[in-house]
């Protein structure tokens, strides 16, 4: 369930703040859930999963700081396309101060089945608008509450009657040319639907907290948000995000992370993953685990790896590592779609930094990315900023699972072949047991949520259906033959983030006008210096002393006046001239209009395809640095 206001929540996460302050934080994983709270093996049976029903979940599907004020928005859920709206409509009890509303509809107008997202809101009423006949809906029940075409015959209509009578019945019962409504509501700064249930059915599911993140309702927190979307299966992003071990490698480069990271992996000696499942009321599921936040492969590789057989450095050794005080590190996912990690003090289990992820599973092999980076920064961090961070950081990795997204596809829609030629089918799917190879001490972690999707997978909506149509048009006797997408199709920035981000768009916008004016303005600067004839700077200052003495004289006439203040003007204009071509103002004001233009075009790039397979190989080097070759 979607997460409460900020406004309630706020004694809920003191209480919790409170809890954990007077406890270790491994103690606390396990105070108040005792009862439903198992340490979990790798080999250990699934539990608690027959439970978890994907159709009463909220889902997240766009930051509600995005959706565009009366401008009908495409999401999708499930390969299945919505149409959100924000509108400003007068507060009840509270006519002269205006409220955000939102609104969610099936994208679909039942006239001929086009897009409503292509229509527009209208300006009295806030009503959703069909484009293509005029068909204009209400967003809060899906009523449909004019059709143009019929409204001169039904005024005639009745006029012929006498007119509507006041006391007319309100008719509330669904017609065909309704639309559908869908539950939305607003949490934590995102926008979330529930489409499987009525609006009324998904207020009264909703469960405070469910899918929230304590931390950024805590005063003192700030935030920064992101969004992108990819081709990948949602199913495998989680995965990757949730993959402790990953960090040390695909992101070793010092572009974007000036080491790789494994604090939340396991040694498999000193360093003990403990990984904790939980069953969360109306059928919930979530899973925890926590490990020692130090280096290991890095201190390995420093201290072991990295010496000859003689016992001395090689060249690849660093600095030793230094060890800070021991915090544990956290990975939480709260099924579907949320996971955030954090290192935590190892006593008051509080954190000065965390990353938050919530997954909207957009469809089969495709995947919404929204995250926020949870600080207690002193200033907040503009926004382009940690977009331009970010979308470095996910590059590094996004293009590698595009083979695990593919063999993951083809097995799952195996497995359902299997099973539906099977005498005795089963609701279990063994994908990841079946296509992985665990060895790592730290996949206790991947294991279980390996568990968790084979287990549910089969329950999620239009799943199946859009599986197999993908498996049907790729597959040729047991063999894909899917072309394998460049790239740039897989890491376009432009189509999966800046399309979707205000922000970022208008920041592209302000590097053209900086370009742009940076141009015109050199080349203004170059042609006046080849225009402008050198002139001294006494035959300059003469000119000018000579106007304003003239000026000065009171026995000039009108027209005189007029003449000689054009040629001071001109004179005073000419000296400015001269000395801005001269060598030095010339050249550092082409200096300066040359690094705006620059520093501009590179910040622009940022936001369109940029991961090239130069910048990936180069990128790869930096892993002989993390861990020593052979």
């Amino acid at each position: 369930q979607p997460p409460a206001s900020t406004t309630n929540n706020h004694h809920r996460h003191r209480s919790t703040s409170s809890l954990l302050d007077n406890n270790h934080l491994r103690s606390a994983f396990s105070s108040s859930h005792s009862s439903k709270t198992t340490h979990l093996n790798a080999e250990a049976p699934t539990t608690g999963l027959d439970a978890f029903d994907y159709k009463t979940q909220w889902y997240p599907v766009i930051w509600a700081q995005d959706l565009p004020l009366n401008q009908p928005t495409r999401v999708t859920l499930f390969d299945v396309n919505y149409v959100v709206a924000k509108t400003m409509q007068k507060k009840q009890n509270d006519e002269q101060n205006d409220e955000e509303v939102y609104v969610a509809m099936l994208d679909e107008c039942p006239h001929k089945k086009v897009a409503l997202s292509e229509g527009r809101v209208t300006e009295c009423g806030g009503f959703i608008q069909c484009s293509y006949h005029g068909w204009t809906f209400d967003g809060t029940d899906g009523k449909c509450v004019e059709i143009p075409q019929t409204v001169i015959a039904t005024a005639a209509k009745q006029q012929g009657e006498g007119g509507a009578t006041a006391t007319q019945a309100v008719d509330t019962k669904r017609k065909r040319e309704d639309g559908t409504a869908i539950a939305i509501t607003e949490a934590q700064g995102m926008l979330w639907i529930s489409p499987f249930l009525s609006p009324l059915e998904a207020l009264a599911a909703t469960s405070e907290g469910r899918l929230s993140v304590p931390e950024i309702d805590m005063p003192g927190y700030k935030t920064a948000i992101a969004i992108r979307d990819f081709p990948i299966d949602w199913t495998v992003l989680m995965e990757n995000i949730m993959d402790p071990d990953h960090g040390y490698f695909a992101h070793s480069s010092s572009g974007s992370a000036p080491i790789g990271f494994d604090w939340y992996s396991s040694d498999g000696v000193e360093n003990m993953m403990e990984v904790k499942e939980e069953s969360t009321e109306n059928g919930g599921w979530k899973i925890v685990s926590s490990v020692n936040a130090v280096a290991k492969l890095a201190k390995y590789n420093n201290e072991v790896r990295s010496l000859d057989a003689k016992g001395n450095a090689t060249k690849n050794k660093k600095k030793k590592t230094v060890e800070q005080p021991t915090k544990l590190a956290t990975s939480t996912f709260v099924a579907p779609s949320l996971i955030y990690l954090g290192r935590r003090d190892n006593s008051t289990a509080t954190s000065n930094f965390l990353t938050a992820f919530w997954v909207c599973p957009v469809g089969t092999g495709r995947s919404r990315f929204m995250s926020a980076a949870v600080s207690k920064l002193p200033v907040k961090v503009p926004r382009w900023i940690v977009h331009m961070q970010l979308n470095n950081f996910l590059d590094q990795d996004t293009f590698l699972l595009l083979g695990q997204h593919r063999a993951v596809l083809k097995r799952e829609a195996e497995g359902h072949l299997e099973n539906d030629s099977s005498a005795a089918p089963t609701t279990t799917n063994n994908v990841r047991k079946s296509t992985y190879v665990y060895r790592s001490p730290s996949e206790k972690l991947p294991v279980k949520l390996g568990q968790f999707f084979d287990s549910t997978l089969s329950r999620v909506p239009n799943r199946k259906e859009s599986l197999m149509a993908w498996y049907n048009r790729n597959n040729n006797e047991n063999k894909l033959f899917e072309p394998w997408p460049s790239r740039e199709t897989v890491l376009d920035r432009y189509e999966q983030h800046t399309k979707n981000c205000p922000d970022s768009q208008a920041l592209v916008s302000r590097c053209d006008r900086v370009m742009k004016r940076s141009k015109v303005l050199g080349w203004a600067l170059i042609l006046l210096k080849l225009a402008v004839k050198p002139q001294s700077s006494i035959e300059a200052a003469t000119a000018t002393a000579t106007g304003l003495f003239e000026l000065g004289s009171f026995a000039m006439g009108f027209r005189s006046v007029v003449s000689t203040l054009s040629s001071t003007l001109c004179a005073l204009a000419t000296s400015f001239a001269n000395r801005l071509v001269q060598s030095k103002p010339f050249f550092g004001i082409l200096a300066a209009l040359f690094v705006s233009h620059y520093t501009a075009a590179r910040i622009k790039r940022e936001f369109f395809f940029k991961f090239t397979d130069n910048i990936h190989h180069e990128d790869i080097k930096f892993i002989a640095n993390n861990w020593q070759d052979l």
